[in-house]
């Protein structure tokens, strides 16, 4: 039997919107289970995390360069190091915070996980279990808790034995960081064709379709435990 609008709740509610606007966007016209939806939109994912199987490196610093300069992390640290005194760091911590969720943010908008050892580094998928290879340098990005605290320039194999990173303060290196940074953000753009660029933003849009998705599941199960007994995400 078919429920009343009226008994639904403003939650449910949302939650049917959300699946009739992607049985329109989809063309479906079957009455679909939660999970279906779940398994459509982990296809679509697979395929893109295989289309960009050999760029994730750089679409991962593309983006967290980006929130860089959005989240107006970029502009705190110039900030800080004009005016930061010898010894004083005050400041400092909101600054390696504010890094540290822009970098967490971009790995669980693609729901990353960085897996390391020996020999190399990757992503695993936790949508779909997929291992994708990555460079050191978005390694060090990911693994560095102090943005302050510069690696040395090159392959961490090939370096020298007595290679040290450095602490850095000085305002003109963050001036040309930054620099830096727009314009590999700009060459980024510039350098991958239009249907590259239009197909990784779908596959923004899907993730976020997905992200979506697990939000209302993770809330009606939530709701269904409030009531004193789960609910069945499956249908």
């Amino acid at each position: 039997m078919q429920e009343n609008k009226n008994d639904l709740s403003a939650f449910e509610m949302l939650f049917e919107d959300f699946k009739n606007k992607l049985n329109q966007e989809l063309n479906i016209y079957e009455k679909l289970s939660n999970e279906d939806y779940k398994q459509l939109l982990t296809s679509f994912i697979k395929e893109y995390e295989r289309e960009f199987y050999n760029n994730f490196s750089e679409i991962f610093i593309y983006d967290y360069y980006k929130s860089l300069i959005n989240n107006n992390v970029m502009n705190k640290i110039l900030d800080f190091v004009q005016q930061r005194q010898s010894l004083n760091n005050q400041g400092k911590n909101e600054i390696l915070k504010a890094e540290r969720i822009t970098c967490k943010d971009v790995l669980n908008f693609y729901n990353f996980d960085l897996k390391q050892n020996s020999s190399e580094n990757m992503f695993v998928s936790g949508i779909t279990g997929k291992a994708i290879p990555i460079n050191y340098i978005t390694a060090e990005i990911i693994t560095n808790e102090d943005i302050f605290f510069r690696p040395p320039k090159g392959d961490p194999k090939l370096r020298g034995p007595h290679v040290n990173y450095t602490i850095e303060y000085s305002y003109n290196y963050w001036v040309n960081f930054k620099e830096q940074i727009l314009k590999y953000i700009d060459d980024f753009e510039k350098n991958h064709s239009e249907d590259f660029l239009e197909d990784l933003n779908d596959y923004r849009y899907w993730l976020n379709k997905y992200h979506m998705l697990k939000t209302f599941l993770n809330q009606k199960e939530t709701v269904g435990n409030l009531k004193g007994g789960k609910n069945n995400v499956k249908n």
